[in-house]
């Protein structure tokens, strides 16, 4: 991965966690969440949004929502911040996974 895609990456993250941490504690649909990725980057595309969700979730920043049994299709599932991904998200505790993002151009 080349440091551009890298630096592509942290910052539509860091654009998906702060439109996440703008609404809470109401939570959002991905389809929201999607649209929104889309002002900053026209290219990104569910399959990403699927592996940056899956990525969230996996470090505990945000849950599921979902009350239906089984659950809507992913873009129509419903997504919030935990304790742990307002507080990265406010940037009160930083992550090395978005460090470089954080950091002022030196």
């Amino acid at each position: 991965m080349s440091n551009r895609n890298a630096k592509r990456i942290k910052l539509t993250r860091r654009w998906m966690l702060e439109s996440l941490e703008l609404m809470y504690p109401t939570p959002l649909t991905m389809r929201t969440l999607f649209d929104a990725v889309l002002l900053l980057d026209e290219i990104y595309d569910i399959d990403l949004l699927k592996k940056d969700i899956t990525y969230f979730k996996d470090k505990g920043w945000l849950r599921f929502i979902d009350i239906s049994d089984p659950p809507p299709s992913f873009i129509d599932r419903v997504v919030s911040l935990t304790a742990a991904g307002k507080e990265i998200a406010e940037r009160t505790i930083n992550d090395p996974a978005l460090e470089e993002i954080l950091r002022p151009n030196v």
